[in-house]
């Protein structure tokens, strides 16, 4: 699960914004105070978050992933 932590970090450092920063807390259901904490890495989320947050981004990218026709 440290890996997803890791691999969200990375993400949200390159292609997330404070909109989408707050989609994430009101999906994980946390404060965007939260999730700046986790990106500061004052604390961390737990598991459930962690597994949350992986839903999240693949729910991202198979938004985001071009339609093959």
């Amino acid at each position: 699960m440290e890996q997803v932590l890791e691999e969200w970090l990375k993400l949200h450092k390159f292609y997330m914004s404070d909109y989408q920063t707050k989609d994430l807390a009101d999906y994980l259901k946390v404060s965007p105070r939260t999730i700046q904490r986790w990106l500061k890495e004052k604390t961390k989320p737990n598991k459930e978050q962690l597994a949350q947050i992986k839903r999240y981004l693949a729910g991202k990218e198979l938004k985001e992933s071009p339609v093959s026709l």
